[in-house]
């Protein structure tokens, strides 16, 4: 694992229609191992090594749940509303970070009201997200403005990226810069000169897939490997059955999700890859959310699409974990899996009778 990359990628701010900072960063560790690096109309980043044989395309989302500034008070508080899917309890008392248009980055905090100030009734009460609010020490609507805040500008969560012990990552936004992590990894190192080999880093996953649908247009890829995050049930208060995932065990084939199934094909052909480096895998699915795969598997007539999924502990919260193991295994199995890869085998993937 590169820990480096994974941090620098999990510390730059990037809510989805924001991604420009993680942009950055692929193009500039891409760059000099691409044969060409182009952008969709949304701004997915989009990398190609090789020009012969089937084109298989690595996927990974930039984008980051977060926020967006509605209104500014005449007491210099920020209301915001949500980009992607947050919910209300995780929020409170949590540091943010705002980022002006000019790329400016203020640090502020949702703010919470003191227990002693609550009744026995408000401490049992979430709050919404329509009665919160960011302080960012201002003192009026003027000061906030003349700070270069504004109405549209977006707020990310802040965090410190922390390895615990020898097996685990702590961090903001692993959903999902680890699959931007190992795309880029496996970019860098797969040499397969029987493929064409694209590295993505899809926007506005959180919105609704929308990067996914441009670049896969864009693309229009033989095979789709999506690279992403799933929930981790091995916590207290999760259905184990509904959320099998554990960390340390493996990642996690999603094998349906609310827009896409796998190919089953490509499946067995990643569980044998698995099977030859020795590494750990595991089944998930997914009724209620959506992976990049939902676009994929239906671009250009359908293409072969699998998505790869690290168990995740706390997601869509300030602080997620995952394990290094899991990360390490998804990395043997699929540069396994690419190096093995040639024209007669991708064919064979959509060859029904």
């Amino acid at each position: 694992m590169n820990t480096d990359l994974l941090q620098a990628l999990c510390e730059a701010d990037a809510v989805s229609g924001d991604e420009q900072e993680v942009r950055d960063i692929l193009n500039g560790t891409l760059k000099p191992h691409a044969d060409d690096i182009s952008f969709d109309g949304l701004g997915s980043f989009i990398a190609r090594k090789g020009s012969q044989g089937p084109k298989v395309a690595l996927i990974g989302h930039m984008d980051e749940v977060g926020f967006m500034i509605t209104h500014i008070t005449g007491q210099g508080f920020i209301r915001f509303d949500t980009i992607g899917s947050w919910w209300s309890q995780s929020m409170l008392n949590h540091r943010v970070t705002l980022r002006t248009r000019s790329g400016h980055k203020i640090p502020g905090v949702i703010g919470s009201v003191a227990p002693h100030a609550l009744s026995d009734k408000q401490k049992n009460q979430p709050i919404s997200v329509d009665e919160m609010f960011v302080d960012i020490g201002a003192r009026s609507h003027e000061e906030a403005i003349r700070r270069g805040v504004a109405p549209g500008d977006f707020i990310s969560p802040a965090s410190s990226f922390d390895r615990w012990g020898e097996d685990k990552i702590v961090a903001k936004s692993l959903d999902n810069r680890v699959g931007c992590a190992l795309m880029a990894e496996l970019f860098m190192q797969v040499k397969n000169p029987q493929i064409t080999l694209y590295g993505v880093g899809s926007v506005e996953e959180e919105v609704g897939l929308r990067g996914a649908q441009t670049s896969a247009g864009h693309i229009l890829p033989d095979v789709a490997i999506v690279l992403d995050t799933a929930v981790a049930g091995d916590v207290p208060g999760i259905d184990a059955v509904k959320y099998p995932l554990k960390l340390g065990f493996g990642p996690g084939v999603m094998l349906f999700d609310k827009r896409y199934f796998p190919n089953q094909k490509l499946v067995t052909a990643l569980q044998e890859s698995a099977s030859r480096c020795n590494a750990a895998l595991q089944f998930s699915i997914m009724k209620t959310g959506a992976t990049d795969g939902g676009r994929y598997n239906v671009v250009g007539g359908g293409r072969p699409v699998v998505a790869l999924c690290l168990p995740t502990r706390y997601l869509h919260a300030n602080n997620s974990m995952i394990s290094v193991k899991d990360y390490e295994a998804a990395y043997a199995m699929l540069f396994e899996l690419l190096m093995s890869l040639n024209k007669e085998k991708v064919a064979g993937f959509t060859q029904f009778c």
